[in-house]
């Protein structure tokens, strides 16, 4: 099996968070490198929770200025729409 690498800068870490990488990468024997590889790859295996799915959801919906109930309304709109076309295609 082949791996394939890439190359990868990342730039606007502060002075501080390189302190600490640097310092949990001494700590478990690795570069600087090595340990932010392996934060990435444990990072990107961990399955997502429901709170980071749907923030951007909840983002949008704050900056769309709807209230909860409005926001409970059309909800409840859609779901009962679901509802209908399934009761129209439900087998007799």
């Amino acid at each position: 099996m082949s791996l394939e690498t890439e190359v990868l800068h990342i730039n606007g870490l502060s002075a501080e968070t390189l302190k600490v990488i640097d310092e949990r990468a001494s700590l478990t024997g690795r570069s600087r490198e090595e340990y932010v590889v392996s934060v990435l790859e444990k990072d990107a295996q961990a399955p997502m929770s429901l709170r980071d799915l749907y923030a951007p959801v909840r983002e949008q919906i704050a900056e769309s200025g709807i209230t909860e109930k409005e926001l409970d309304a059309l909800l409840e709109e859609a779901r009962e729409e679901v509802w209908q076309e399934k009761q129209r295609n439900a087998p007799l």
